[in-house]
């Protein structure tokens, strides 16, 4: 991202055109800036601005300031609340890609690419041996030896209305609560994306407590009742809150590298 600095003159200004900055100066030719690379904007002598361009500036968090023939300082702009480098603002600038569901669906793959293995480690199974696809359906496989679908079924929905709701709470303290998240459109549906990569920690739990069942030679569908999935998630709730946050340190960190 860099500043865009405007020399203005008589018959100079500024429009919106899409996800760009449409800047037109006497004698010169139209030039495009799109906001997504723009990090503020400083205006020096007389430029229109349509109204259109100024509150695109503002709810992308770019700062316009408005300098005097002098360099003073006449009037700022200032954007939403948050700065510009903010999870809300990045994500944002991610969606004006072109190729933001490419770059965004590469960064997923290689968040479960690090679950998994680190699963796989803790299974003792060699992941160069077991592809990603292979690799879930042998953990459904193990589930079912020790107890009926239906439960295993029921058991990963309960699960992951948890975890969807601890991902919610870490969100809103992110800046991004769900009037933000619905600008987003239907393009973006983070909370289910994180759920997904969570998911993958809770695995080898669930394992281990329906192989408990088992070795008991007990019934798992009345052994494993929604209190005991609870504790089993409250057990590892700080667990998962430090994972959670380091996803959307990673997450924010590779928005911001993406410029």
């Amino acid at each position: 991202m860099r500043p865009l600095y405007l020399q203005g003159r008589q018959g100079a200004h500024v429009r919106l055109d899409g996800p760009a900055l449409d800047v037109r100066m006497p004698q010169r030719a139209p030039t495009l800036f799109p906001l997504l690379r723009v990090s503020r904007v400083v205006v020096s002598g007389p430029v229109q601005w349509s109204t259109e361009a100024l509150l695109a500036c503002a709810e992308r968090g770019i700062t316009v300031t408005f300098l005097d023939r002098n360099g003073g300082v006449r009037a700022y702009l200032f954007g939403e609340a948050g700065t510009r480098e903010s999870l809300f603002h990045r994500l944002g600038d991610l969606l004006d890609r072109a190729d933001w569901a490419e770059r965004y669906g590469d960064w997923k793959r290689g968040m479960a690419s690090h679950a998994r293995r680190a699963l796989c480690r803790q299974l003792r199974i060699d992941t160069a041996r077991l592809p990603p696809e292979r690799l879930l359906a042998t953990l459904d496989e193990l589930e079912r030896l020790y107890a009926p679908a239906q439960l295993c079924h029921w058991l990963h929905r309960r699960l992951r209305g948890w975890l969807a709701g601890l991902v919610a709470e870490s969100l809103v303290a992110a800046g991004l609560d769900a009037a933000r998240q619905r600008t987003f459109g239907d393009r973006l549906h983070l909370t289910d994306d994180l759920v997904e990569l969570l998911a993958w920690d809770l695995r080898l739990p669930v394992l281990e407590l329906l192989l408990d069942a088992h070795r008991r030679r007990a019934d798992a569908v009345a052994l494993i009742d929604e209190a005991r999935l609870l504790r089993l998630v409250e057990g590892r709730g700080e667990r998962l809150r430090r994972l959670l946050r380091h996803l959307l340190a990673r997450l924010h960190g590779w928005a911001i590298d993406l410029d």
